[in-house]
């Protein structure tokens, strides 16, 4: 069959966005033809229309200029935003998505996105969309959430099949489902191919869209397994590391010479990055009782006020840019890692690194400790308390304690994951 891969999100600067979306692809691979992409910067990137000036210029400008903190300013900001909007259209998502996806087709000869999004849609029988962490119906509503539904609804229109793969189904940070858009979800997605990631994205679609099939395979990612599953019980060798360095242009840190944990940020701490930085620095200094070497790691930009925590401490980081496998490499072979993010999560225990998770923007570190068998998941808070870190560095010794016994055991989880990960594929037979 040929695929049309939408929300490929390995040009985000995500260490989880990135190797999922290669995961995925590779699977999707062994048995299908992806012909073309819809990728995380086209999907996010504003819709222009009509511009009286050229349409790539006026789609340009829009992208730098159209943002929140240049409308906040007084008199200069709403100022810039109707000379922008003034010399061509501006359209936002919305919850209509049945006119979102015919105003795509309808300006499909002069809008930058709508066409590019078209004559990706036109070459292939069916879209895949990636879904990672999309489906979240919290509120607000999320604009990507909305636009990609539009562009399965223009799919659907233009005769194309559409599957939703390796995603999650989740409320907000509180819990709370945002029921306009589970009615835009569900009226766009009815006769759509769908599955989930974890368990417990399984459970919540089987209560808050019973009339979907909604099977669980392990997020894609897993199937990595194969890269790093024999370092898990071996004595630790930095040797391992310097391969997934070579010649990337990314040095491999001189801390990793020796065992070392690794620290990094949470989709729901990279809100308030202030507040981030002052209980992260906190957080890092009082895991340095534990005597094995810390590494900062941005595994997102939303990681970024990790830079403030390492001119605090002193402590050596690694940024988002870093070559991807060898980021993989860093969380499979570090002995301990410390974080509230699922698909660095998944990359720690691939090589049976034991983690301790903090909270997110939904519930996925407590859904993956659960997969990975951990007797007593606990989410920390992601702006940890006094009591928070301690807990947190209580738990951090504990699991260094257990050593290559507990690292065996997640290794071998992760490995069992992995053989159900191809089971995927199977929902292309029951379409």
């Amino acid at each position: 069959m040929r695929l049309t891969f939408l929300a490929d999100n390995s040009t985000s600067p995500n260490w989880g966005c990135r190797a999922t979306s290669f995961a995925l692809r590779e699977l999707l691979s062994t048995r299908h033809e992806i012909v073309a992409t819809i990728d995380r910067a086209l999907l996010s990137a504003p819709f222009t229309s009509d511009a009286r000036i050229s349409g790539e210029a006026h789609w340009n400008l829009v992208r730098r200029l159209r943002r929140k903190r240049l409308r906040a300013l007084p008199l200069v900001g709403p100022a810039a935003f109707g000379a922008i909007d003034a010399i061509g259209a501006f359209h936002a998502p919305s919850h209509d998505i049945a006119a979102d996806a015919e105003l795509l087709w309808e300006k499909r000869d002069v809008s930058p996105k709508a066409s590019r999004i078209v004559a990706a849609l036109d070459p292939c029988d069916a879209v895949v969309v990636n879904a990672e962490g999309e489906t979240i119906f919290s509120t607000p509503e999320r604009p990507t959430l909305l636009q990609t539904l539009a562009i399965c609804a223009l799919a659907k229109r233009m005769g194309k099949r559409v599957y939703w793969l390796n995603g999650m189904v989740s409320g907000g940070p509180d819990g709370g489902i945002n029921q306009t858009t589970l009615a835009a979800f569900r009226a766009v997605m009815a006769d759509a191919t769908f599955s989930v990631r974890d368990p417990r994205s399984a459970d919540l679609a089987a209560e808050i869209l019973p009339e979907f099939e909604t099977p669980y395979y392990p997020d894609a990612l897993f199937g990595w397994s194969h890269h790093f599953a024999d370092i898990a019980t071996a004595p630790y060798d930095a040797s391992r590391l310097r391969a997934w360095f070579d010649r990337t242009g990314t040095a491999m840190p001189a801390s990793v010479r020796a065992p070392y944990m690794i620290l990094s940020g949470s989709s729901l701490s990279a809100r308030d990055p202030a507040r981030a930085a002052d209980c992260y620095t906190a957080l890092a200094q009082a895991l340095r009782v534990l005597g094995v070497p810390i590494l900062l790691v941005e595994t997102c930009i939303g990681d970024v006020f990790l830079r403030d925590v390492a001119k605090r401490t002193g402590l050596p980081l690694v940024d988002v840019n870093a070559p991807i496998m060898a980021g993989a490499a860093l969380m499979a072979n570090a002995r301990l890692f410390v974080s509230g993010r699922w698909h660095p999560g998944i990359m720690a225990a691939l090589g049976g690194t034991p983690s301790v998770f903090m909270g997110s923007n939904s519930h996925k570190t407590f859904s993956l400790q659960t997969m990975l068998g951990y007797a007593d998941p606990v989410e920390y808070d992601a702006f940890p308390s006094d009591a928070d870190i301690a807990g947190i560095v209580a738990r951090s010794r504990q699991w260094l304690e257990h050593g290559t016994a507990m690292r065996g055991e997640i290794a071998g989880t992760a490995a069992r994951l992995a053989e159900k990960v191809p089971g995927l594929l199977s929902r292309f037979e029951t379409a």
